[in-house]
């Protein structure tokens, strides 16, 4: 229903001539001084937020402790916990996980799965079921482990 839509209008001072252009052009960034740049940065204003809503979907939305300090070291491990859950997706998980899943998906898919680990011959075994095994391309997943390690 495009005529149900309503228009935009974004009022800029880029591109005006004023020292501020100046600056982006020092910066080298003349490409932001475009009208395509200005309208695709609109478009994009709310990337930022996926972040906020990745690391809250990771951890918790409300602190557990009372006092500030406590508080404020869950954070840091809270955040450190969710910076290399990142880089996991990334370096292990990509190929077979979009490095755009939140954790809950990540969880379901990859975490939450049949599995028996056993030990024969001095070995220790990880066993999964073949469709698991399959569909999840657990052979890429352990070699990549192996790699980022």
């Amino acid at each position: 229903m495009d005529f149900a839509r309503p228009d935009n209008l974004i009022y800029t001072n880029l591109g005006m001539g004023l020292p501020l252009d100046q600056e982006l052009r020092a910066a080298g960034r003349t490409d932001l001084l475009a009208a395509a740049a200005i309208i695709q940065c609109y478009h994009e204003r709310g990337s930022d937020e996926l972040v906020h809503r990745a690391f809250k979907d990771f951890g918790f939305e409300q602190l557990p402790f009372h006092r500030f300090v406590a508080n404020a070291a869950f954070y840091y491990v809270m955040m450190l916990s969710f910076v290399l859950f990142e880089l996991f997706k990334q370096r292990v998980c990509a190929p077979v996980i979009p490095v755009t899943a939140y954790a809950s998906s990540l969880r379901r898919r990859l975490i939450d799965m049949a599995a028996k680990i056993v030990r024969h011959g001095g070995r220790v075994i990880l066993k999964v079921p073949r469709a698991v095994y399959e569909h999840l391309n657990f052979e890429r997943l352990w070699q990549n482990t192996a790699a980022a390690g």
